[in-house]
């Protein structure tokens, strides 16, 4: 039996990051069932790219969701909202503080009524604060949390995945509902969860941003080479154009790899600093434009070295290992990566249309 079998989610979120938190719920064998707005559903259902009229976003994060098209703007939509939550275990919404004080689904209202229900609120800064009512995107917080300055080049070189929406958002969100139902099985009583895309980012930079938690910055001494700054943990373009990421950060890996490339005076050098480093990083860039990407690959396969491709998306949905793991399951029109929390897998049914499933389950709610 699935673990959260038995466990009813109302998601009441728009876009990403509560999508991909009630997803990640639904791989766990929740009831899931999203609560959108009649007139077109969830905006993310028409974001690209597209198959057909569907956003393919929509497609992929929709999937073992159930859809009642409710306008919560409408006093009759919110009688039958509240219905439907005296039926749930765990609410999850994603407004600003004041628009859910404002359609009745706060934290406070729900709670009130049903003192054992989890109410996760995913929003950008929080419930409280001078940034409570900011909107805010991804970029947002990532931006003002630290990470773009920390783990990109350039402001212009943006991350290429939804780091603070699903990194941040989404994950905290999952690993704080599954907390509290672990709780309410021990006291009867819910929770409130304000969680905040911008700190879970924040959570995040403590080690990047070690340093500057410091009480004296100026006194630390050394560091790990983990950004880009030293050979051993890099990454280096190959004769045919494509890339490598060295990861040898350990001596032995390290020594192993300068064997390995006939350059064993290289190692000594592995954590020195300033120029010698810079000029070792250009050494080793120079190595790996000798041979292609493959030909590095098949020199190093069964070597003791932390070495790997830099996969494309669609390269790394392709992967052997992947494949032979069963990451990779069928959806529509599509194929969908697996939640990775060791758990037998879920199938999962497809994306709904909106309001599949209103009638249905409103039907079968006390009035």
């Amino acid at each position: 039996m699935p673990a959260l079998s038995g466990v009813r989610v109302i998601d009441l979120t728009r876009l990403l990051p509560g999508a991909f938190a009630t997803l990640m719920l639904a791989e766990l064998g929740a009831e899931v069932i999203k609560v959108e707005d009649p007139q077109g559903g969830d905006p993310m259902r028409h974001l690209p790219p597209m198959i057909g009229s569907r956003g393919v976003y929509d497609l992929l994060l929709g999937r073992g969701k159930k859809s009642v098209a409710l306008d919560l703007k409408n006093p009759e939509a919110r009688v039958a909202l509240r219905r439907l939550i005296a039926t749930a275990d765990v609410v999850i919404e994603s407004f600003r503080p004041a628009t859910a004080q404002r359609l009745g689904v706060a934290a406070a209202d729900l709670r009130a009524a049903h003192p054992s229900l989890i109410h996760a609120s995913i929003t950008g800064y929080g419930q409280s604060g001078p940034y409570a009512e900011r909107p805010g995107h991804d970029l947002n917080y990532v931006a003002v949390s630290g990470i773009l300055a920390t783990d990109r080049p350039s402001p212009s070189a943006l991350p290429k995945m939804f780091v603070s929406d699903v990194g941040g958002g989404a994950m905290s969100a999952v690993v704080a509902v599954l907390a509290a139902l672990f709780e309410r099985t021990r006291t009867g009583i819910g929770a409130t969860l304000d969680i905040s895309m911008h700190e879970s980012s924040l959570y995040w930079v403590m080690l990047p941003g070690a340093t500057d938690l410091m009480d004296d910055p100026a006194s630390a001494v050394g560091e790990l080479p983990t950004f880009g700054e030293h050979a051993c943990y890099n990454v280096y373009e190959t004769a045919d154009g494509h890339q490598i990421a060295l990861g040898a950060l350990e001596a032995k890996f390290w020594v192993t790899f300068c064997e390995a490339v006939g350059r064993l005076d290289l190692a000594a050098r592995q954590l020195t600093t300033g120029a010698d480093q810079a000029a070792l990083v250009a050494d080793i860039r120079g190595i790996f434009r000798t041979r292609t990407r493959d030909e590095w690959l098949q020199l190093f396969e069964g070597q003791d070295v932390c070495l790997s491709p830099v996969n494309t998306p669609a390269e790394a949905f392709a992967d052997p290992h992947i494949l032979a793991r069963g990451v990779m399951a069928r959806g529509r029109g599509l194929r969908a990566v697996r939640a990775p929390f060791g758990f037998p897998p879920v199938e999962l049914s497809p994306a709904p249309e909106v309001g599949a499933d209103t009638e249905g389950i409103l039907s079968n709610i006390a009035g």
